[in-house]
This record gives C-alpha cells, sequence and structure tokens, in this order.
C-alpha cells in the first residue's frame, strides 16, 4: 500500500519536475539574445589613478581624480552561441591622479586618451525586459592630450606646464657647471595598453547602466626623465641608481548606455 502511495508521489513529482524544466528552457530559448551586430552609445564619469606616480620624491601615493568618459561601441552576438558577443569600440577618457601636499599645494595631472577597448562577453537575458551582460579584453590607447597642473598653496597663479605628452621646461642638473638648467623633455609616452573588465544592467534592450575597470599594463615614464627626475631628486645625497617606479594607469568608470 505504501509503495503504491509512494509510486504515485513520485510519478507526479518527476511529471512537475520536467513540466517545470521544459517551461524553463522553453523561456530561457525565447530570451536568447538575437544573433547579429547592436550599437551602444554611453557617458559617464571615471575615477581614475597613476600608480606610484610620487614614489621618488618621497611624497606618497597620490589621490584619485574624477574624469569624464563617452564613446561608442558595438556587439556582435554570435550565432548558436546562447550569448556570447564580441565587442569593440572608440572612447574618449580623462585619467590622472591628484595630490595635496602637507604644504597645501596641490599637484593634479590630467591625461585625455582616444582608447579602444576589444572585448569578449556574455550575455543573459533574465525576461523580455531584463538582460545582464559582462565583457573582458585588451585596451589599447593613445595619448591625446592633457596637462600637468601644479598650484602653490601662496599663489593665486597655477603653474601650469605644457601638455602631458608633450614636451616641458624641466629644471635638470648640470655637474658640468653645477647648477640647474632648464630643457625640452617629454615626461610620459602617449601609448597605453591594459586589461578591462566591464558588467552592465540592461532595460527594454536599450537602456543601461554598465561599471568598468580598467588595470593599465604599461609604464608610462620616459626613461628621459626617469633619470632627470632621479638625478634632480637625489642629487647631492650620496643616493645613486634610484629610478622612478612603474607609472599605470587604474580607473574605474560608470556609464549609462543607450543601445540602438
Amino acid at each position: 500500500m505504501y509503495n503504491f502511495i509512494y509510486q504515485g508521489i513520485m510519478k507526479r513529482f518527476l511529471t512537475i519536475a520536467l513540466a517545470a524544466l521544459f517551461a524553463g528552457n522553453m523561456m530561457a530559448l525565447e530570451n536568447v539574445p538575437k544573433t547579429g551586430f547592436t550599437w551602444q552609445a554611453f557617458a559617464g564619469f571615471n575615477v581614475t589613478n597613476m600608480v606610484n606616480i610620487g614614489q621618488v620624491a618621497g611624497n606618497g601615493s597620490y589621490d584619485s581624480k574624477v574624469g569624464a568618459n563617452f564613446g561608442v561601441r558595438t556587439d556582435y552576438v554570435l550565432p548558436n552561441a546562447y550569448g556570447i558577443y564580441l565587442s569593440a569600440g572608440v572612447d574618449w577618457t580623462q585619467k590622472g591622479a591628484r595630490k595635496t601636499f602637507a604644504n597645501k599645494d596641490k599637484n593634479i595631472v590630467q591625461a585625455h586618451y582616444l582608447e579602444i577597448p576589444i572585448h569578449v562577453g556574455y550575455r543573459y537575458n533574465i525576461s523580455k525586459k531584463v538582460g545582464v551582460y559582462g565583457d573582458v579584453g585588451p585596451y589599447f590607447s593613445i595619448g591625446v592630450t592633457g596637462k600637468d597642473r601644479y598650484k602653490p598653496f601662496d599663489d593665486k597663479d597655477p603653474n601650469t606646464h605644457t601638455m602631458t605628452f608633450g614636451k616641458k621646461d624641466y629644471p635638470e642638473w648640470n655637474q658640468e657647471t653645477n647648477s640647474f638648467v632648464n630643457h625640452k623633455i617629454r615626461a610620459i609616452q602617449r601609448f597605453d595598453c591594459g586589461i578591462g573588465f566591464r558588467v552592465g544592467v540592461e532595460y527594454n534592450k536599450q537602456y543601461s547602466i554598465n561599471f568598468g575597470w580598467d588595470w593599465g599594463f604599461t609604464d608610462a615614464w620616459l626613461d628621459d626623465f626617469r633619470m632627470a627626475y632621479a638625478n634632480n631628486e637625489y642629487n647631492g645625497k650620496g643616493i645613486e641608481n634610484v629610478r622612478l617606479g612603474e607609472l599605470k594607469n587604474h580607473s574605474f568608470t560608470l556609464t549609462l548606455g543607450y543601445r540602438f
């Protein structure tokens, strides 16, 4: 008797489970992203830093600064891949760092890049209205413009150097004349590359909010400036073979997007 009841319950349970599984599969297939290209425009802001920028001078780490980020991307959902897509785009992104010293002087480094991310990702449609996605891959960027701005606390007029990626006057120590001599020198190279991550939530297949993180691999300091800076900082102090630490871009990004 008990076996009969038990078998009946199990049969009903299996029937319900199979029906639920079938319905879930049908819903999942119905919400699979469509194959093909889509375009997304986005705009937002970065929270960026340039790691190790103040290492040699004994000033400690610099602080993060906020900048703008906007651009376009195209996503291609692969056929029969159930949500796997390729993504590429062009971004205009403002990176850099800032520091307020103990004497209340300020240094703000602004670096504007044209950036190309090339990612692979996965999209999952929770329902007909809501989808989530994430992608990862390398980025390559070229520095376009920027400024290295130093503002003394007791001076109303900040000392703004020439473009970050261009040559600027830098007082370099001359051992022959035993004095500082101004030279035109470039400090930061234009090329940067690294790896980027992005996750997003999209509503109605159009409106999205995106969170991203870029981790730079390239040492941005140029060797000429690295040598001149170390010589100036430690000249006459009995310290030799000192080098600036590697300078790398890190940034967190929050953007709003529109897909069309």
